[in-house]
């Protein structure tokens, strides 16, 4: 590779983190520039723009918080993928350094959190401003219904049709149809297509 083609990443990479810091600055434009029926409330904010797809239809409820990674201290990936008919309830929080997917008719109760990373506790970095960080992935099926309050960490997998009740803290990977509750959160019921 040339230095003319690393010098024109460079500041392709650039642009793109200038014109994200700028949406950034404004996200009620989001809602002009994206996907068709998307509602995009108040007091939304989207971090990394460049790092968000939608799908149609999908609802953006006040104070909803999308960081989609794309920093600096992330190694630049990441990234948030929203089905269509996605409702993210008021509140929500999404932490999408370590990637998140959420299928389509998929909904977010208010206050729910996905956290797709996270603090490293084995890091020896832990006295700065820019300790160590895991990023996982997090992919959430089709039909999942997570309850108000439930933080869903890194490195979780949800089937289709899950239930997550109110206030759950879940990890793992879990089959289409389970209900879960708690904290840590167990399987409580699989429900069947029968």
């Amino acid at each position: 590779m040339s230095n003319e083609s690393g010098t024109a990443g460079q500041r392709t990479g650039a642009g793109r983190r200038l014109l994200d810091g700028v949406l950034e600055l404004l996200p009620a434009r989001l809602a002009k520039l994206s996907t068709p029926g998307l509602r995009c409330e108040p007091g939304v904010v989207v971090k990394t723009p460049s790092r968000l797809q939608l799908g149609r239809d999908v609802v953006l409820q006040r104070r909803a918080l999308l960081h989609c990674g794309g920093k600096d201290w992330c190694d630049y990936g990441g990234g948030i993928e929203l089905g269509n008919g996605v409702v993210i309830g008021p509140g929500c929080t999404l932490y999408g350094a370590g990637s998140i997917q959420v299928g389509d008719f998929s909904h977010l109760g208010p206050g729910a959190m996905l956290m797709a990373q996270a603090g490293n506790v084995d890091s020896r970095d832990r006295l700065t401003t820019r300790p160590g960080h895991v990023n996982e992935p997090i992919v959430i099926g089709q039909g999942v219904w997570i309850g108000a309050g439930a933080i869903v960490l890194g490195n979780t997998r949800l089937g289709d049709n899950c239930v997550i009740g109110p206030n759950s803290v879940v990890s793992g990977d879990y089959p289409d149809g389970t209900t879960l509750i708690g904290n840590p959160a167990r399987a409580v019921k699989l429900r069947t297509t029968e």
